[in-house]
């Protein structure tokens, strides 16, 4: 008795697990292929996953990271989309009764999702036309954000900032706004770094000594095509407004803030050594005659006698 009724109790699952549910657009699906779809959809994604680590391991050796990477990702998102329909027909659902309802649903996703597609067709831009990199060094003129680009997908992009901050910018920002790509082509910067002496100091030997405490770092680059250099950008009121002129690659360029201050450390032990004193502004204050007799006056000593008083 209870095996029959175990067995009338599978029997029913079974028959509602087989039943065809009906949706709309007379559309017809099984809860049976709602499990497949399911299935198929997780094998996909893993080979999708598995052949897009493939693709980028095998294309970095030949086309370069960048490439590797756009190819590998555009090939992701081609076979998970071609998963779902190959899903969708084989648990019975024709795609053809789907026009009608995807038409309706595609316009109420364009009005709500509108940010979001355009961050999809932002990111499709960035992969074709690398003009954005994983590793790139890039800064967002509108906010003033700066960082390396570690993550590049098609809806945002992962920018970590020099204090390890990882920060997921939106695409469109930098396919509709202003951006500066430090590292796009040639991975070498020149930065400027002021500082002042006073006149009379021997120029020649004052250029000698910035350029070897240039090339004495690691950072710059030593190109006869990226020399370092002096320039003296005026003549202030207490000495040579100055410039150390650096090019440094890109680990350099990178860390701007850290960059500068090293060469500035550099720089000031070397004019320490030289006896080349960095001279301070100063500042003449005259007095009107009739304030200065006031203050004359006033630092007069008291007479005795009208001190006793």
């Amino acid at each position: 008795m209870e095996s029959k009724t175990m067995h009338d109790y599978w029997g029913a699952f079974w028959r509602w697990f087989t039943t065809p549910w009906q949706l709309p657009g007379n559309i017809l699906i099984e809860p049976l292929g709602i499990v497949e779809f399911v299935l198929i959809l997780i094998f996909l994604w893993w080979g999708a996953i598995w052949l897009r680590r493939l693709i980028r391991r095998t294309l970095t050796r030949s086309l370069g990271a960048a490439t590797a990477y756009a190819i590998s990702r555009l090939t992701y998102y081609v076979i998970i989309a071609l998963g779902i329909f190959i899903a969708l027909q084989t648990v019975g659902v024709n795609l053809s009764s789907l026009s009608i309802l995807g038409g309706v649903i595609g316009v109420g996703l364009g009005f709500g999702l509108q940010n979001i597609f355009s961050n999809f067709a932002s990111g499709l831009i960035l992969l074709f036309e690398h003009s954005i990199k994983v590793g790139d060094y890039i800064q967002i003129k509108e906010n003033g954000l700066h960082g390396e680009v570690k993550k590049l997908s098609v809806r945002y992009t992962q920018v970590m900032t020099n204090d390890h901050i990882d920060i997921l910018v939106p695409n469109s920002q930098f396919v509709n706004g202003e951006v500066i790509n430090w590292s796009l082509d040639d991975a070498v910067m020149r930065i400027h770094l002021p500082f002042r002496v006073p006149y009379g100091t021997d120029r020649e030997k004052l250029r000698e000594l910035v350029m070897n405490t240039a090339l004495a770092q690691p950072l710059c680059v030593h190109n006869d095509q990226y020399p370092p250099s002096l320039w003296i950008n005026a003549f202030g009121e207490a000495g040579y407004e100055c410039e150390m002129i650096v090019w440094v690659d890109k680990e350099g360029l990178m860390r701007p803030g850290s960059t500068r201050a090293t060469f500035n450390w550099a720089l000031a032990e070397a004019l320490e050594k030289a006896g080349i004193e960095i001279p301070r502004p100063r500042q003449e204050v005259m007095l009107a005659p009739s304030v200065a007799a006031t203050f004359v006056e006033a630092a007069k000593p008291v007479s005795s006698s009208s001190s006793s008083i």
